[in-house]
């Protein structure tokens, strides 16, 4: 039985206010969660009709049946079937809770990568400010089922941690009925557990089975899967920016601690062993599927390689503590991050009123108060903290060889 002590219980306090606020921004926004009508234009069904879902329909997301039919048997069981305000509060209560539930286990799986409480924390919080969450509900993210596939992707991986087949199998399973790129669960199992091949095969068999099934069970349709990616080779800037905000400030931490940890070949225990040995082709894996398979600005389809990302680049910060310190402990460390940022605003102020056509016609759904405004706070901290950090610590390895 997991105890918590008032130091943790203070933390998830915290995070469950933050996520509240956050769900309260989107509903402002305004977003698919903004009201009943909102929700229905995001789930394709008529206007007094959000439980109609008629998204369900559409290949492929009709596969992803899972969450739906979580959101949809709550709602008969407490309301009316022609209760759309009914299902718009069922629908927020089931995305509210799993990210929720998201944020417990990611707490205990960097706990499980021995950080500390305090890091532990901050990794939730660097969740928390990661666009596709801050932003979840604004088009054009489209979060519906990925809440509950972000949490499964954690009780699968604590449960490779932890060395338990039948848990992982079990999960994975689950995870294949709500988005099929949770099959990233039994690949982390396949490529990285201690066991033999014929135990890993039949822990990865049924997650696999349930995801051809329930293509069968829900009767098979072919589509053009390519639709996504000659979009985002149409649209390149907007792609680029889109994929900028999957992890924002976070991109080069996770690639500078991959790197290094991949040239020393140290790991400091098992967890993180199947983390840094699988980072590199789950993100092959989900990136390029994205990528090929799916437009870009649909940033919650990469967001799910968020337990390796957000984990190394915590690591990459936790290492860098001291050069953190120093840095925000000096007055002049303060002009340098003011004008950074002052500056990157003031150029996006510039160009939406004296070219927003130019912006528009690069941008396009990426030119968006919410969206510049987010992109450049993690733009800032990408210039103006961790790349000096990168700079002045490759100058140092420079001078060390020089020696």
């Amino acid at each position: 039985m997991i105890r918590l002590n008032k130091t943790e219980l203070g933390y998830f306090a915290i995070l469950f206010v933050i996520l509240a606020a956050i769900f309260i921004l989107n509903w402002a926004a305004p977003s698919s969660i903004t009201s009943p009508r909102h929700l229905a234009v995001d789930l394709s069904a008529p206007p007094d009709q959000p439980q109609a879902w008629s998204v369900q329909y559409w290949i492929p997301t009709k596969y992803r049946a899972l969450y739906r039919w979580i959101v949809q048997g709550t709602f008969a069981l407490l309301f009316a079937p022609n209760d759309a305000f009914g299902f718009y509060l069922t629908f927020i209560f089931w995305g509210y809770a799993f990210f929720c539930c998201t944020l417990v286990a990611f707490y205990y799986f960097l706990r499980a990568l021995d950080f500390n409480a305090q890091m532990a924390f901050v990794g939730c919080l660097a969740f928390l400010a990661s666009p596709p969450v801050t932003l979840a509900y604004k088009y054009p993210v489209f979060t519906r089922e990925d809440p509950l596939a972000y949490f499964l992707v954690l009780l699968g991986l604590l449960g490779v941690f932890k060395r338990k087949p039948v848990w992982v199998s079990v999960i994975a399973v689950l995870a294949a009925l709500t988005r099929e790129t949770t099959l990233i669960i039994p690949l982390t199992y396949l490529l990285a557990a201690r066991d033999s091949w014929h135990n890993k095969i039949l822990v990865c068999l049924p997650p696999v089975i349930a995801a051809i099934g329930i293509r069968f069970l829900l009767g098979y349709a072919s589509y053009n899967p390519f639709e996504g990616s000659i979009y985002n080779f149409e649209t390149p800037w907007q792609s680029l920016a889109f994929i900028f905000c999957i992890f924002g400030a976070l991109w080069l931490p996770f690639a500078a601690q991959l790197r290094a940890q991949w040239h020393t070949r140290q790991t400091a225990g098992e967890a993180w062993r199947i983390i840094i040995s699988t980072a590199p082709i789950v993100f092959l894996i989900v990136f390029g599927t994205h990528i090929v398979f799916a437009r870009a600005r649909e940033i919650r389809i990469s967001f799910l390689m968020f337990p390796w990302i957000i984990s190394l680049a915590l690591a990459w910060f936790d290492t860098k503590r001291a050069r953190l310190t120093l840095l925000f402990s000096k007055p002049m460390s303060w002009v340098w991050l003011s004008g950074v940022l002052g500056s990157l605003f003031a150029l996006t102020l510039f160009a939406s009123l004296a070219i927003p056509d130019t912006l528009k016609l690069y941008l396009a759904d990426f030119k968006n108060g919410y969206w510049l405004g987010i992109s450049n706070l993690h733009l800032w901290i990408t210039l103006a903290v961790v790349l000096p950090i990168l700079v002045i610590q490759r100058r140092e390895q420079a001078t060390q060889l020089g020696r």
